[in-house]
């Protein structure tokens, strides 16, 4: 007999209907990433120099810290946690881009990222993702 016709086994139960595409995990990654440097961030501001300068290197991470929790629910369905992310990734940007003259952290990569994650989020595999089935 000819295995041709059959399909290789991937495994018990998996169905790509519920697999997250790659360039939602990508934002996805991206968001807890910066969400994670932030906190390191802060954790060694506050070890090596005290609280005051920690909390001056955690202001500039707040957006950062809240599109790493919106990013947590990208498992949930609907455009509003889509929606969400963007707008919180754009104020992001928005708000870190006075770190990039200053030399604070973030520096650029708080901008890159969230341009990064808008970008993710706006192609076709992420809006079909988030939309409900009987839209």
């Amino acid at each position: 007999m000819s295995d041709l016709g059959t399909q290789p086994d991937r495994g018990s139960d998996v169905d790509d209907g519920y697999r997250m595409p790659r360039a939602v995990r990508a934002a996805q990654l991206l968001a807890l990433g910066l969400a994670l440097l932030g906190i390191a961030c802060t954790a060694s501001s506050g070890w090596l120099l005290g609280t005051r300068p920690a909390l001056a290197t955690a202001i500039p991470f707040v957006p950062g810290l809240l599109l790493g929790l919106v990013a947590l629910t990208f498992n949930s369905e609907g455009q509003s946690v889509r929606i969400g992310a963007i707008l919180v990734a754009a104020m992001n940007m928005l708000w870190t881009v006075p770190s990039v003259t200053d030399g604070r952290p973030p520096g650029p990569l708080g901008p890159i990222v969230s341009l990064a994650v808008i970008v993710l989020l706006f192609r076709r595999e992420a809006r079909d993702w988030f939309e409900p089935q009987g839209w």
